[in-house]
């Protein structure tokens, strides 16, 4: 395993770097991960790894050596540094001795592969990294077939929002669009837009979630915008029990989700149980 020693802070590798975590030209074209856990889950969804950057204390790992080893083995670019060189690249107040720069394409609409019903999660300007994180990781539990990103969402690669999804931003497809591009788009694949608004007359547990849907969840303060709103197929609203007048974006796109799975799956097994019952008649 080779790696090259950088010792100063001005060396182009590590400007380079620098100026991927504070401002990318474009969102997708270089990105930074920090941290063994997000490393090796990007490297395992094949992620392009371009440079790795790690310091002598993680190469004498046992498990720091065996990662770069594996992703030396792809043709990234192996820099060793020292510590104060790390907290420039390091996101975080205890750096754990490893950044990588890679980068990542997203895909178009059309490149979809959607599962039979289709279930997709919109983002129309959700600002929270930690919200946009979580709804990432959820909707890679809950088996979402892609995120698409509508423009005034925050930058899906920013560190926090990173950590945030533990690693499943590597596993959920990832789409830009432009909200008439997709609205076309859905009609075209006869997939309905569903909103969730408090004011909505039905409620999501009297919502047919079996059909192909995409939920589209907006900004924490104001919502999915009016011109969306107006534009989608369904309106439904989560009951509240209690004195809350709203719930966090992310808890209400947990709950659309899986709401979705249970009613998915009762299906699915309701259908089972019927062929069963069927073919011991004939």
């Amino acid at each position: 395993m080779r790696y090259i020693e950088i010792t100063s802070r001005s060396n182009p590798h590590i400007r380079e770097a620098v100026t991927v975590k504070g401002k990318r030209p474009h969102k997708y074209d270089a990105f930074l991960i920090e941290g063994p856990h997000l490393l090796q889950m990007a490297f395992q969804a094949r992620i392009v790894i371009q440079k790795i950057f790690f310091t002598e204390e993680y190469l004498s790992t046992k498990e720091g050596t065996q990662l770069l080893r594996q992703i030396s083995r792809t043709g990234a670019e192996l820099f060793r540094i020292n510590r104060h060189i790390l907290s420039r690249l390091s996101d975080t107040e205890t750096p754990q001795g490893i950044v990588a720069m890679a980068s990542c394409r997203p895909l178009s609409l059309d490149e979809l592969r959607l599962r039979d019903p289709a279930l997709l999660i919109v983002i129309d300007g959700v600002q929270d990294p930690g919200n946009l994180g979580t709804i990432i990781r959820t909707s890679d539990a809950a088996g979402v077939d892609a995120l698409i990103l509508l423009p005034g969402t925050c930058d899906v690669f920013m560190p926090k929002v990173l950590r945030a999804t533990a690693g499943s931003i590597f596993n959920v497809p990832l789409v830009y669009s432009e909200t008439g591009e997709l609205m076309r788009w859905l009609q075209e694949k006869s997939i309905k837009a569903l909103v969730t608004d408090v004011k909505a007359s039905q409620n999501l547990y009297e919502a047919d979630l079996t059909q192909p849907l995409a939920f589209v969840f907006g900004h924490e303060a104001t919502g999915v915008t009016e011109k969306l709103k107006r534009q989608a197929d369904v309106l439904v609203k989560i009951p509240l029990f209690g004195e809350a007048e709203s719930l966090n974006v992310a808890i209400s796109a947990a709950i659309c989700m899986y709401e979705a799975v249970r009613q998915r799956t009762a299906k699915k097994n309701q259908a089972l149980v019927q062929s069963d019952r069927t073919s011991r008649k004939d």
